[in-house]
């Protein structure tokens, strides 16, 4: 009994020291590392932790960052899988006072949906430059009600099998918890076009900025309408011809709407520009629209207008030149074949008639000829045989 007693009693004590170690000087015990393990790229004060471009591979190191830091920046690294608990080992590791996290440029393919839990006042989380398969990670963010500013630039694959990633992303808005995110950055994702049916803007009902720059959008109708503390919508450097009309009447009744930036977009200066009523906007959106005399006329490529400012230029300098109607020419062509030919023909018919006696005399002759040959022939092989 006694010995069972001292058992114990040297089982508390080893539980106590191994609790009281990892308090002061955390240790993930699966990879063996500990604060005083970090690489030479990795620093860390109360408030910091910083480990950039030092080519880890391991996501333990995530794990043993103190309890007070507010801001983590771990980019540079490999990282191709985010578990769930990131912080924690496999199990919820509160951490109250981190407000700050950069993921970016480690190659990121998979997050899991339990990945940002146990962080209840993050409020910034960037995950530019990776990788990131958004089709199977479509809740991501649904325990991340405190974010403020989501910075999604360069993250995604552009494609997954056939179904474009601003489906997917889409989707991952619309099981998510972003109440009271206010600035998004969705630059360079090869974004093909954004449809009024995807609704994940009205999932971000306290949105302010919106960052939707270097894609390739032409046709802009993204459902803007939810958003009514939308202050910055940043379009620039898409394939954006000019605005339509229903577009702009839903960026007119943003009240509280500061800057809307087009330009490097190759806007197409020809009458449909001024019939859509983009020229008219313009000039009445001249507060609005930053860098408004920047924006260039850049199509059609044969036009007067190309290279020159879409408001240095009057209503009358955007025409359109009328298509050329091909099945007229053609019709027009094949009379004009079929009357040669009538023509060729009864000149044809007149010359005949006209030397009908010579061409008798001359089939006579021909016919006589073809007989006197025929007949010398004939003698040539009597003669022979006998």
């Amino acid at each position: 009994m006694k010995c069972a007693l001292n058992m114990y009693a040297n089982y508390i004590a080893i539980v106590l020291t191994v609790s009281i170690f990892t308090a002061v000087n955390p240790v993930d015990l699966r990879c063996h590392r500990t604060l005083k393990d970090l690489p030479t790229q990795c620093h860390y004060n109360e408030t910091v932790f910083s480990c950039v471009n030092a080519n880890e591979t391991n996501v333990c190191l995530l794990r043993l960052v103190p309890s007070t830091v507010t801001h983590v920046v771990f980019s540079g690294n490999i990282l191709p899988d985010l578990p769930a608990y990131l912080f924690g080992n496999d199990t919820c590791r509160n951490l109250p006072n981190l407000k700050y996290l950069d993921l970016s440029n480690n190659q990121v393919e998979h997050i899991d949906n339990g990945a940002f839990q146990c962080l209840p006042n993050l409020e910034g989380l960037v995950l530019n430059n990776n990788i990131w398969n958004v089709s199977t990670d479509t809740s991501v963010f649904a325990h991340s009600s405190s974010l403020k500013n989501l910075s999604l630039s360069n993250a995604m694959m552009t494609r997954s099998g056939n179904v474009s990633h601003v489906t997917w992303l889409n989707w991952v808005f619309q099981n998510s918890d972003l109440q009271n995110l206010e600035e998004v950055h969705l630059e360079r994702n090869g974004f093909w076009s954004l449809s009024e049916s995807q609704a994940f803007p009205c999932k971000l009902p306290s949105l302010r900025k919106l960052y939707l720059s270097h894609n390739f959008i032409s046709i802009p109708k993204i459902n803007i309408s939810c958003l009514e503390y939308l202050e910055e919508l940043h379009l620039e450097n898409n394939s954006i011809g000019y605005l339509r009309q229903p577009f702009m009447t839903a960026l007119d009744k943003l009240n509280k709407l500061k800057g809307i930036y087009l330009q490097k977009n190759p806007f197409y200066c020809d009458c449909h520009l001024v019939d859509a009523g983009f020229y008219e906007w313009l000039q009445k959106n001249t507060t609005k629209v930053i860098n408004k005399d920047h924006l260039m006329c850049l199509r059609p490529f044969q036009s007067k207008n190309v290279n020159h400012s879409i408001l240095s230029l009057n209503t009358t300098n955007f025409t359109c030149t009328k298509p050329i109607n091909f099945d007229s020419k053609l019709q027009a062509s094949y009379i004009a074949l079929g009357v040669v030919l009538c023509i060729i023909g009864i000149l044809t018919i007149v010359i005949l008639f006209l030397n009908r006696h010579r061409l008798r005399n001359r089939c006579k002759k021909v016919k006589e000829s073809c007989s006197s040959a025929m007949a010398a022939r004939e003698h040539h092989y009597s003669a022979v045989n006998v």
